[in-house]
């Protein structure tokens, strides 16, 4: 079974991808209030405070980002604040 949970912060995000530690994490980001989606794995370093991201619709990818390139170079920070971004859990 899959379940989404809503990421609501940054830190919320940091916890979910280091629940699955030294792999990538699938996310979900709701899209045209929900008419469409985009489909993430993320994986977060903690000892430098970055980010890969796998975008699954193309498989491209974006190494080392830190928090503000996260804000300014992808729509995951957009999708946090507007309550669009879910971690997507199977049970």
């Amino acid at each position: 079974m899959i379940t989404n949970i809503s990421i609501n912060s940054i830190q919320e995000l940091k916890d979910a991808c280091l629940s699955e530690k030294g792999d990538y994490v699938h996310f979900r980001m709701l899209l045209a209030g929900g008419l469409a989606c985009s489909s993430k794995r993320i994986m977060y370093f903690e000892e430098d405070n970055s980010f890969n991201v796998i975008n699954e619709i193309d498989e491209s990818y974006q190494d080392d980002l830190t928090e503000a390139q996260l804000s300014s170079e992808t729509m995951i920070v957009m999708a946090i604040e507007r309550g669009a971004l879910y971690h997507s859990k199977l049970f």
